[in-house]
């Protein structure tokens, strides 16, 4: 009855939505998406910022446009505004320039992280009086601030967040990334800053302590950078949550090792994640401009998409950057990351072959701001999402899928619509039938008078019809209570997939709902679930020989459950 009902949903959805069907590629493929937009309530909105999160409790994901704006899913068919007075909407709260989700005080309600852009300029005089601030949800799409959360003590350029239980405590802490200083007046950058959270919506600084401070002097190992995004994951397998900086202004990026003691130490460098192998920092030739030093010639890095995507058992990740034509050498492009494991001590191998971003023009610009990693046929291997914006020379929304063999091929003509200067990105079976479905923002930076008219900065929601076509299986397990930085491992036939679960990533903070969902093929059983959870008692469960086609949820202790409609 389970699976009959969760299929229902989903042909709700698809006989709702409005206008002729999405027409097949030029190659007369079929679409991989369905637009559902206007049959979902979504018409008109508009915004650059997007997430999916349950605000309600009811398992089903919600929306939040532009970071203030909570829409309840009724059903997997309809959005609407929630009737709470408490709305952030309806409380007139100013637009912020990142906002983050999670349950800071273990109620069961998710809460949100409100982090302002505050730029005060070189004489001090530019405060607009507004700073970091928590709000604590009701559980009903309203929510309340919390006086003295402590997260907003300081006037800084915060532009990233990510929640994250760094000590393992059973808390969420709270890690955000701040930009320069004043932007456009030299490389000095404010500090980045970790809060360590209490359970109960407060928090204490504990950036210095931690060793995250960094030196207000610029170009060096231990400077200060301007941070664009953040997340966490434990890269290299020991159980403990680390931090990765996505750094602006070709500076290098920070890949903070969590030394399990309330330390962290930066191991960018002898990873390779701080930038590609290229320091020479000269331009093209064409390009008259004086080589830049070694600190200088990295990457304008945007979002940093994390998962195990090739299925042995350890986090990479896809770095998405801006760049130019006329950067050449002196600035990195967009990377795929491999973790090569503990033989190489988790170094990451930069892949530039693996995922081609191919420009039609000779002078062409690269504005990858976001990314995210989907199985879109659920047959066991994730395949990559690019959100391109901020330059008016063809940025789009751009898949890559990823074959049995390991190899990327570019299916954006067959997504089965053309997002123009896409924005913000969030992931989310939004109606439960067992498929991954894509929310996008748009973007007007940098375009036209003539393109901003051709192109409205409507959000858009696309459902997924490529995963119900190829006949493949899924499991989708949700972890109850905190489970930030938990993950599990599902195994069936051949293949084995690990996801883990993201308290938020990249700039601007998008959050993906926190559902592992895999594709599993054609298996109809899992041979193995594996819940490793994010305590420190360090708990691990394992399940044998699951049903697929069905949702789960678990409780840390407790008995694998089928999850009802």
């Amino acid at each position: 009855m389970l699976v009959i009902r969760l299929v229902a949903i989903g042909w709700l959805v698809s006989q709702a939505a409005s206008g002729p069907a999405t027409a097949p590629d030029e190659a007369g493929q079929p679409p991989l998406f369905e637009d559902v937009t206007r049959a979902v309530g979504l018409s008109g909105i508009e915004s650059n910022r997007v997430a999916f999160a349950d605000f309600n409790a009811d398992d089903l994901p919600d929306i939040l446009i532009g970071q203030t704006t909570v829409l309840l899913n009724e059903g997997g068919t309809h959005f609407a505004r929630p009737q709470s007075a408490r709305a952030l909407s309806a409380v007139n709260v100013p637009r912020p320039n990142v906002a983050q989700v999670g349950d800071v005080n273990n109620d069961g309600w998710l809460d949100l992280y409100i982090g302002r852009y505050t730029e005060l300029g070189k004489d001090g005089t530019t405060d607009d009086g507004l700073r970091g601030e928590i709000w604590l949800g009701d559980g009903q799409g309203g929510f309340a601030r919390q006086a003295d959360s402590a997260v907003g003590g300081v006037a800084e350029t915060t532009i990233a967040a990510c929640f994250v239980d760094y000590d393992r405590d059973g808390n969420l802490d709270l890690f955000i990334g701040n930009a320069y200083v004043v932007y456009g007046q030299g490389y000095e950058a404010c500090p980045d800053r970790l809060f360590r959270g209490h359970g109960d919506g407060t928090f204490t600084d504990v950036t210095e302590p931690a060793g995250l401070l960094g030196l207000a002097e610029t170009g060096q190992r231990d400077s200060r950078r301007p941070s664009y995004g953040v997340t966490h994951a434990d890269w290299n397998n020991d159980g403990w949550p680390d931090l990765l900086v996505a750094t602006y202004g070709r500076q290098w990026n920070r890949l903070w090792r969590n030394n399990g003691d309330g330390t962290f130490t930066d191991v960018a460098g002898e990873t390779h994640f701080d930038g590609d192998e290229d320091r020479s920092g000269v331009y093209p030739e064409a390009v008259k401009r004086a080589r830049e030093k070694p600190f200088r010639a990295n990457g304008n890095t945007f979002d940093c998409a994390v998962a195990d995507y090739d299925n042995d058992g350890d986090l990479d990740c896809f770095l998405a950057e801006i760049t130019h034509w006329w950067a050449g050498p002196s600035s990195d492009v967009s990377m795929l990351l491999t973790n090569q494991g503990a033989a190489q001590g988790y170094q990451f191998r930069r892949e530039p072959e693996r995922i081609i971003r191919r420009h039609d023009l000779e002078r062409w610009n690269q504005g990858d701001l976001h990314a995210g990693w989907i199985d879109v046929d659920n047959d066991g291997h994730l395949d990559l999402l690019i959100a391109s914006s901020d330059y008016p020379d063809e940025q789009l929304l751009r898949i890559y899928r990823q074959s049995p063999a390991g190899s990327f091929e570019e299916w954006t003509a067959r997504l089965g619509f053309r997002w123009v200067n896409a924005s913000q990105l969030a992931l989310a079976d939004f109606d439960r039938d067992g498929a991954t479905d894509i929310l996008l923002g748009t973007n007007h930076m940098r375009l036209t008078a003539e393109q901003r008219a051709a192109h409205s900065r409507s959000v858009g929601l696309f459902r997924n019809v490529a995963a119900a076509r190829a006949g493949n299986s899924f499991i989708n397990i949700r972890l109850r209570g905190q489970c930030i930085g938990a993950r599990v491992t599902v195994a069936a036939g051949q293949h084995r997939q690990m996801r883990e679960v993201q308290g938020g990533l990249g700039h601007a903070g998008h959050h993906d709902d926190t559902d592992c969902r895999f594709g599993v093929g054609r298996a109809t059983r899992v041979d193995l679930i594996e819940v490793r959870w994010p305590a420190a008692t360090g708990t691990t469960q394992r399940f044998t020989d699951v049903p697929a086609n069905r949702f789960y949820e678990l409780r840390r202790g407790a008995a694998l459950e089928p999850l009802s409609p």
